[in-house]
């Protein structure tokens, strides 16, 4: 029975370092051709886990195999960064550090219809998490009412706001000169762009959200409900993975034209928002190249930014110019707003 349990986790060893070495592979494919790579590079969370489980495991029984999983782990250390901060500094935020923040709020408008009272008690709870939070100069918001962000900006103080009345909207203490939108086509998804003039230099800050998957009922479904004996879990099942196959083919193409319009921009540049993708991903590989992921450099703990059905998930980000310096980034851990976290950042530049 010993032995037969051996071979099993040897076989579950193997295939877990070789999902994991198909992660890897996932940032340099483009999902266009290989859909079905992508899902491998949003169960990394999962398989840096079981990775460390078993070295542990095969660790404690002296077996060579605990070097096979140590070994995958350190040959893809930038991923593990990705998800986990290991910055134990304490660097000092000075007074003149621009304070950014990024958070989609979808969630808080699902319980359907809400009446003016409900919406200033909401404004007032969240504005206060917000102050307590480092109170943003500029904060990127996704999947907003225009009735929540109008009230929140005259409860904050924002004097300068944008949005094209597609839910993603910019919030700034600064003056914005100038904005506009990447258009994507027919989809709820968008970009908007704003140009920010702070203390005499032109910041151009993105607000991202690109395509949704789409698939958290169906998830929570298969996840609280599903039994795998049964024909319609296993259709649940064909269902999430064809709507994130789609997504993810989508999702791609509205980076492409992101990185476009970036790289025509002359002034320094803030992407901030809702990616939908891991830090293992063709998306987030195009989107942070050239820029510097303010997790990465000042991250501590784990990344997680979803706090849906799907634990683990990094899907929210603010990436910097390489001229700025990131003083601090922190993941704010509250969700009874969202099923997002909020992402804030201190930057000098």
């Amino acid at each position: 029975m010993k032995s037969l349990f051996r071979h099993a986790l040897r076989i579950i060893s193997a295939i877990v370092v070789t999902f994991t070495l198909l992660s890897y592979a996932c940032p340099l494919v483009n999902p266009a051709r290989f859909a079905w790579l992508a899902f491998f590079g949003t169960a990394f969370p999962w398989l840096l886990l079981g990775n460390v489980a078993l070295a542990l495991w095969w660790g404690w029984r002296r077996n060579r195999f605990a070097f096979y999983h140590i070994g995958i782990i350190l040959l893809g250390w930038q991923f593990v960064t990705g998800f986990i901060g290991f910055d134990f500094g304490k660097d000092t935020i000075p007074e003149s550090a621009l304070t950014v923040a990024t958070h989609n709020i979808g969630e808080m408008f699902s319980d359907g219809k809400m009446t003016d009272a409900m919406y200033d008690k909401r404004v007032a709870a969240y504005a206060h998490f917000l102050q307590e939070n480092g109170n943003p100069d500029l904060f990127c918001t996704q999947e907003t009412s225009g009735k929540f962000y109008r009230l929140l900006a005259k409860k904050m103080g924002y004097e300068h706001t944008f949005n094209l009345k597609k839910g993603t909207v910019i919030l700034s203490r600064y003056p914005i000169e100038a904005g506009g939108d990447v258009p994507f086509g027919k989809t709820a998804n968008s970009t908007l762009w704003a140009d920010i003039r702070i203390d005499g230099k032109l910041v151009r800050l993105y607000n991202v959200h690109l395509q949704s998957n789409r698939v958290t009922q169906t998830t929570e479904k298969v996840i609280g409900q599903g039994e795998l004996d049964e024909e319609e879990t296993w259709h649940d099942i064909g269902n999430v993975l064809d709507k994130v196959g789609n997504a993810t083919g989508v999702r791609t193409e509205q980076a492409l034209r992101l990185r476009e319009h970036i790289a025509a921009c002359k002034h320094l540049v803030i992407v901030c928002g809702d990616f939908n993708d891991t830090p293992n991903s063709y998306v987030y590989a195009m989107m942070s190249e050239g820029l510097d992921d303010t997790f990465r450099e000042k991250g501590l703990g784990l990344g997680t930014t979803f706090a849906g059905v799907l634990p683990m998930l990094r899907i929210d980000y603010i990436l910097a110019e390489k001229s700025f310096t990131t003083y601090s980034c922190r993941v704010g851990r509250n969700s009874d707003f969202s099923d997002h976290y909020p992402v804030f950042v201190a930057l000098g530049f």
